[in-house]
């Protein structure tokens, strides 16, 4: 076990106190963790905070540490949105015997908002309430894992295992570094695994051989936390990565389970720069053949991720646009060009389902509707008001003409999606039909029509609006 003074109890403590504080829980967060392992010793139990946290925690250290901080300026911890954390507690023995002495505690002084257990799993998932900011703990019995096939879920033991046995189940030894939270070693360091030398060296390391073989999905993880952390994948670890790989173990995982690490990637803050690394150690290939992410892509994704990061356009756009999903975006950006046959195989693959290949179909079909318009501007308002929003949003992201009719046909879409799109008529079909026309679609008509006369300037106010209709539709 690692023993290093930089990782002494008073520096996690501090370091802790000043995360916690940052979320806005309050040093006395850490109470909490006080208290659960106060509960847990009583009962004959231990419990650690182990993966993500404790890992962090360090990285935190080192970051803000004058003599390491120029080797971490890279790494990105307790910066990511929504903006509470989520814990994850290892318990020797019963994790849902304590979360129930949690929930049975009198004087915990921490409002707990949900409690869920997990049988079949020995998990429990607790929500506390601290200064109005949920703070997520999942709690999991100690345990050994053993995988009948590759990527198939593995077979849990939970009985009489240690936080040793534990760890050897982990996917990457940065993520095994333990703190203990009972009262007799509280904010102890634990390291069975070299996880702090891994962290110190910056370093992605797999716990053992067959760690890809037996979850490939860990691959994801890996380059997520090797952009995110700013580290390297082992190259050992590469070389099982590959042997992984040439023996096709993605066939065996589910379209849902990788659909879901790839949304995690999106989530990240340069999703593009994972993608591409996804890409050149052949994952991205391996999913679906004809999957690439190459340098349009890289500056696609830059430009979605841009707009998505100003939320006053994104927050203006919802209001004529109420199912604006970033991750739509990045998905078409990540298709297009695959044929309907190619297209339906893949997101088959990746089991996306019926209404994202709806969406894709119709943007895809757009796309060349709005080319076809910078072709021929004639009636381009009332044309393009037809087209999906969306549609419009991606024409624009993937667009990179650099020719005047190109750029003057931007700053049209531009203006059509900042300034047109919100102008409407004073008049509304009440006021339609008080003045005497009740059929419906003539109302809409007439409606569409001040509107398209309003944006070329015809029509200023609801009294040339009244006016338009009276003199058109009431001559006699």
């Amino acid at each position: 076990m690692t023993g290093l003074t930089e990782f002494e109890k008073n520096s996690i403590e501090r370091a802790s106190a000043e995360i916690l504080e940052g979320y806005g829980y309050g040093i006395t967060a850490l109470d909490l963790f006080k208290k659960i392992g106060i509960i847990s010793e009583n009962a004959g139990l231990a419990a650690y905070l182990i993966g993500g946290f404790p890992r962090d925690v360090i990285i935190y250290i080192l970051k803000f540490n004058p003599e390491t901080s120029r080797k971490y300026k890279s790494s990105r911890v307790f910066e990511s949105n929504p903006r509470f954390l989520d814990l994850d507690i290892a318990v020797r023995g019963s994790a849902e015997k304590l979360a129930c002495l949690i929930k049975e505690k009198k004087n915990l002084n921490f409002k707990l908002n949900y409690l869920k257990i997990h049988k079949r799993f020995g998990t429990a998932s607790l929500e506390f309430l601290i200064n109005g900011i949920p703070l997520k703990l999942d709690l999991a019995s100690l345990r050994t894992e053993i995988y009948k096939k590759p990527g198939m879920l593995p077979e849990v033991n939970t009985a009489s295992a240690e936080l040793k046995d534990d760890i050897r189940r982990r996917d990457f030894t940065i993520n095994t570094v333990a703190f203990s939270i009972n009262r007799k070693d509280f904010l102890k360091v634990y390291d069975y695994s070299s996880g702090i030398a891994d962290i110190l060296n910056k370093k992605i390391r797999v716990m053992h051989a067959s760690s890809f073989i037996d979850d490939p999905t860990r691959m994801f993880r890996a380059v997520r936390f090797e952009k995110r952390l700013g580290f390297r994948i082992d190259g050992d670890t590469l070389k099982l990565m590959k042997i992984a790989l040439d023996g096709n173990v993605l066939d065996g995982i589910s379209g849902k389970r990788i659909t879901a690490e790839l949304y995690l990637i999106l989530k990240e803050k340069t999703p593009e720069i994972y993608f591409e690394r996804l890409a050149q150690l052949n994952i991205f290939g391996s999913i679906y053949g004809r999957l690439k992410f190459e340098k349009k892509n890289k500056t696609v994704f830059k430009k979605i991720s841009a707009y998505f990061n100003e939320p006053e356009k994104e927050n203006k756009l919802r209001k004529v646009c109420k199912d604006l999903d970033v991750n739509i975006f990045y998905t078409a950006a990540i298709f297009y060009g695959l044929d309907g046959g190619e297209l339906r195989k893949a997101l088959g693959r990746l089991n996306m389902g019926g209404r994202i290949e709806k969406t894709l179909i119709t943007i895809y079909s757009d796309m060349k509707k709005i080319d076809n318009l910078k072709a021929n501007n004639t009636g381009i308002y009332d044309k393009i008001n037809k087209i999906d929003v969306k549609s419009i949003l991606f024409y624009l992201f993937e667009d990179c003409g650099r020719d005047k009719e190109d750029l003057n046909f931007r700053k049209f879409l531009l203006r059509y999606l900042n300034k047109i799109i919100f102008i409407k008529p004073y008049l509304n079909g009440h006021d339609i039909k008080s003045m005497g026309i009740c059929e419906g679609p003539l109302c809409g008509r007439i409606l569409n029509e001040i509107r398209l006369l309003k944006i070329k300037g015809r029509l200023k106010s609801k009294k040339d609006e009244l006016t338009y209709v009276k003199n058109n539709y009431f001559k006699n």
